[in-house]
C-alpha cells in the first residue's frame, strides 16, 4: 500500500496545478485546467503546508468573506483530524494504538477510517492492509534492503484480521503489530474538509490535499466542470488522460516518486504478502464518490494484476480507473472519464 517517511512521502502522484483567474499556481499535485472566470460568484483560494504537503482550496462563493470563512473552517478541521490519524506524532490516537497495542475509547474518526480499511481489505483480497506498518518501517530503516529473516518476521505481523474492534476499543492480536493509514487518511481528511465547505453554504469548490482531489459544482460557478489532467508517470508531460468532473473525487497511486533504495526497485507500494513492490503497473488513477474511496482503491489496484484490477473496479458502483502499465499501455474501466 502507499507509504512514506512523512505525509509528503505518502503518494502525491496526481499532479495538480490550479490555474486560477489571477494566474496563481497551486500545489504541483494535479493540473486543473483553466476556464473562464464566473461573473456572479467570487473566487477565493488559499494554500497551506499541512500533512507534509501543500493543501490548496479554491471556492466560488457569493462573497469573499463567505469563501474565506469556509476555507478557514475547513483548515481547522484538517488540523483536528491530523491530531487523531497521523502516525508520525506520538500523541495521536493512532500512535497510541501502535505503541500500546490497544486503545480504549477510540475517536469515531479513527474507527470510521479503520472500518473502511477493513472493507477495502476484504474486497481487494487482502492487498490493502493497514497493518503493513512493520514492513514499511523495516524498509525505511534498511533503505529497501532488509535482511531476509527480518523481512519474514515483519511480514508475520501483517494481518488486518488481527486488528480487532469491540465497540470503541481496538486491539492488535500480536505484540509488534502496527497500523499505517498513509494510504487512506489524507483522503478521509480531504473529504471532511469538503463537508465543512458544503456546511458553510459553498456549492462550488475544489480541495486538493497534495493530489487527493475532491470537487463539487463548477470551476467558474456557471456550469463549466473541473478539468483535471492525470499525471504522466514518466514525467514527460504526456498526460494519460484529461477528465471533467462536477462532483466526487480522483486520486492516483504509482511507484515512481518515493523509493526506499537507490536502485528504485523498492518503493512506497508494498505487497503485504511478500514485502516487494510491484513493477507491472506504473500508475493507477481512480474516480470515486469520495477521496477516501479513491485513495484506498488506487492503492489496492496498484498491487493487482491489471485484469483483476479492472474487474474489481467495474464491480464497484460509482468507481472508475485508468491503469498505465509498465509498457505504457493505458487500460480503462468501463466508466472512466465519464463526467461525474
Amino acid at each position: 500500500m502507499t507509504h512514506g517517511n512523512n505525509y509528503q512521502n505518502r503518494r502525491v502522484f496526481l499532479k495538480s496545478v490550479a490555474v486560477l483567474a489571477a494566474g496563481t499556481v497551486m500545489a504541483p499535485a494535479l493540473r486543473v485546467l483553466p476556464a473562464e472566470a464566473g461573473t456572479i460568484l467570487v473566487r477565493t483560494e488559499e494554500q497551506r503546508i499541512l500533512m507534509g504537503t501543500i493543501v490548496g482550496m479554491s471556492v466560488m462563493a457569493p462573497s469573499r468573506l463567505q469563501g474565506e470563512e469556509g476555507i478557514g473552517r475547513a483548515y481547522e478541521e484538517i488540523n483536528r483530524l491530523v491530531a487523531i490519524l497521523s502516525r508520525f506524532d506520538s500523541g495521536t490516537a493512532l500512535s497510541v494504538l501502535n505503541e500500546q497495542g490497544r486503545l480504549s475509547g477510540s475517536p469515531q474518526e479513527l474507527l470510521d477510517v479503520l472500518d473502511y480499511s477493513r472493507q477495502m481489505h476484504d474486497s481487494s483480497g487482502g492487498r490493502f492492509d493497514v497493518t503493513i506498518a512493520p514492513v514499511v518501517n523495516l524498509l525505511e530503516r534498511t533503505k529497501g534492503r532488509p535482511d531476509a529473516s527480518d523481512l519474514r518476521n515483519a511480514l508475520a505481523l501483517v494481518d488486518a484480521g488481527r486488528l480487532s474492534r469491540q465497540g470503541s476499543s481496538l486491539r492488535f492480536g500480536f505484540s509488534g503489530m502496527a497500523a499505517t493509514l498513509d494510504g487512506v487518511a489524507k483522503g478521509y481528511i480531504a473529504d471532511r474538509a469538503a463537508e465543512v465547505l458544503q456546511g458553510a453554504g459553498i456549492e462550488h469548490f475544489m480541495v486538493d490535499a497534495g493530489g487527493d482531489i475532491r470537487v463539487q459544482g463548477s470551476s467558474t460557478g456557471s456550469g463549466s466542470p473541473w478539468r483535471i489532467a492525470i499525471e504522466d508517470p514518466d514525467k514527460q508531460g504526456h498526460y494519460p488522460a484529461v477528465i471533467a468532473m462536477r462532483s466526487g473525487a480522483v486520486a492516483t497511486s504509482g511507484g515512481y516518486e518515493v523509493f526506499f533504495d537507490p536502485q528504485k526497485k523498492s518503493h512506497h507500494l508494498v505487497n503485504p504478502e511478500t514485502g516487494a513492490s510491484p513493477t507491472y503497473v506504473k500508475s493507477v488513477s481512480v474516480q470515486a464518490p469520495t477521496v477516501m474511496q479513491a485513495d484506498g482503491l488506487a492503492t489496492a489496484l496498484s498491487l493487482m494484476h491489471p485484469r483483476e484490477a479492472l474487474h474489481l473496479t467495474n464491480s464497484l458502483s460509482g468507481h472508475a480507473c485508468l491503469l498505465v502499465t509498465s509498457t505504457g499501455a493505458r487500460l480503462a474501466s468501463d466508466n472512466w472519464g465519464v463526467v461525474l
